[in-house]
């Protein structure tokens, strides 16, 4: 039904049938369809039928609450799109459709929508050679079809056991307010945080402005050879209004002024090597002030599939976007000293054909007597063939200046050199290249998944290291992948399933992961 609903669209828009922009929108209707659809022989049987009475079909309501448009204002192809964007944006809707049909008296809407299953109970379980992360989880990102996301979960890795407990909604009370609680009790530490903002939902949104808090007490590590070297204790407060506002401008680029005020405390006790040793403690930082922002957006997006899944609609920004941030931390505000914290980042894609491109740009650090303290520059340039076969490649680099005694840049399998062990290689900068060939194999099995291989060639470098070795040159690795897709679950995209051979000592190690490289 949904993509018979579509072939029809598809089939008016080619004979001629479209609406002009500026035609009032006279009707809006909007057409959800469940995980399987139970009329096709296929999905038929009663293991779908009964995912589908389990699952609880996104609210009519809630989705239009999510639309830029409503009846009676005049059709605009770019709040359609980006009311598209807005509507996979949440996860668990995917594909998406929003077509305008012509009708008596103007433009019929049809907004067209497929869920995705997002509740989860049971255990997950991650490996990159000897780390291994393991969990059990009761959550739901779509509860009761309503969009909030209710969590909790248990986790255990290699520095913590968790349990963390949170609640999201994204429409307050059916407002466009949006409301995040989080708190973490962990073996070393616990975490709480509130966050309640009106976002910029979308790039016409005139206003908007929020509140943040988060503290968290913890035990924090460095890493060099997969193990913990160093740990110790760490205390950070965060707490931040702000407001912003949208700048007059044409219809192609949005430009927004973002203020604030903001409050950063972080204190370190008890830095120890592993053997007992003392290590020289991080120094603390207590950062009060007022900050400024300025935020550019370019109305310019294209769909796809076949990106980072197959299957899945993927919205892949082209820019070029940027921003740049100031914060003043003075001692007239309650601040230990006087310190600048600035930040800044910028991205620009290309399409042609098949071929995805981008570049990423972003930049953290501080001014404080003595120059630029605990700044990292991060670059990100990669090329990608969509569709089902297809190349990928990118390269990624962090340069780092004066960094925090609590900060490193360590390479390995969880950062993209699969043929190491996780932080086998400690730095204070790093360089990493991948590339990879994948190929679908499958459709969709089962109507549950797609599975495909890749083969893959990485080489990283780390330099300036602080407790344990770097590189000592480029290391590189070799190995293939299986990897599957759930098409019909928004909870994961693509698993991973690798095996790495590094180009010095022992191999292969094996890698389980749902994380996207790149």
């Amino acid at each position: 039904m949904f993509f018979a609903t579509i072939l029809m669209a598809s089939a008016v828009a080619a004979a001629g049938a479209e609406v002009p922009p500026g035609t009032p929108i006279v009707l809006i209707r909007v057409v959800r369809t469940d995980i399987f659809d139970l009329s096709d022989p296929e999905t038929s049987a009663w293991p779908y039928r009964w995912a589908n009475a389990l699952h609880v079909l996104t609210q009519e309501r809630f989705i239009r609450s999510l639309l830029l448009f409503r009846e009676g204002d005049k059709l605009d192809p770019a709040r359609l799109a980006e009311s598209e964007r807005i509507l996979r944006d949440t996860g668990f809707l995917s594909p998406v459709t929003i077509t305008a049909l012509p009708s008596p008296g103007g433009a019929e809407v049809v907004v067209e929508a497929h869920d995705q299953w997002t509740l989860e109970v049971g255990v997950s379980f991650g490996m990159f050679g000897k780390r291994k992360h393991y969990g059990a989880a009761l959550s739901d990102e779509n509860f009761l079809g309503w969009g909030k996301t209710i969590d909790v979960e248990y986790e255990s890795d290699s520095e913590r056991t968790t349990w963390t407990f949170k609640y999201k909604d994204p429409l307050l009370l059916g407002s466009r307010w949006a409301l995040e609680l989080e708190h973490r009790k962990a073996s070393d530490g616990k975490t709480n945080a509130f966050q309640l903002e009106y976002p910029f939902y979308s790039l016409v949104t005139p206003r908007a402005g929020g509140i943040e808090w988060r503290k968290e007490s913890l035990t924090d590590y460095l890493y060099s050879n997969n193990h913990k070297t160093v740990s110790g204790s760490v205390d950070r407060h965060h707490f931040l209004v702000w407001g912003g506002i949208r700048l007059p401008s044409d219809g192609m680029f949005t430009n927004r002024l973002i203020l604030g005020v903001f409050s950063d405390t972080s204190k370190f006790a008890d830095w120890r090597w592993a053997d007992g040793r003392p290590y020289p403690t991080p120094e603390g930082r207590e950062m009060q002030g007022f900050q400024v922002g300025w935020d550019h957006q370019a109305d310019r997006w294209s769909v796809v599939r076949g990106f980072r899944s197959w299957q899945r609609q993927e919205d892949v920004p082209l820019g070029p976007n940027w921003g740049a941030f100031a914060g003043f931390s003075l001692p007239i505000f309650g601040a230990d000293r006087t310190r600048i914290p600035l930040s800044g980042y910028f991205n620009l894609g290309s399409l042609r054909g098949r071929q995805y491109s981008w570049l990423s740009a972003s930049a953290t650090g501080r001014l404080e007597q003595g120059g630029v303290s605990n700044s990292i520059t991060h670059l990100d340039v990669g090329t990608a063939q969509t569709g089902s076969v297809g190349w990928r490649a990118r390269v990624a680099v962090d340069f780092s200046h004066n960094l925090d005694g609590d900060q490193q840049l360590t390479l390995g399998a969880d950062t993209g050199l699969r043929g190491w062990d996780p932080d086998t290689f400690d730095g204070t900068s790093r360089a990493l290249a991948n590339v990879e060939w994948r190929h679908q194999l499958t459709g969709e099995v089962l109507h549950l998944g797609i599975i495909g291989i890749a083969v893959f060639v990485d080489a990283g470098t780390t330099w300036n290291p602080r407790v344990g070795p770097s590189t000592k040159g480029w290391r590189k690795d070799a190995g293939v992948s299986v990897l599957i897709e759930s098409t019909r679950a928004a909870l994961l995209r693509v698993v991973r399933i690798e095996a790495a051979w590094p180009d010095r000592g022992k191999g292969p190690l094996i890698l389980i992961s749902s994380q996207s490289l790149f």
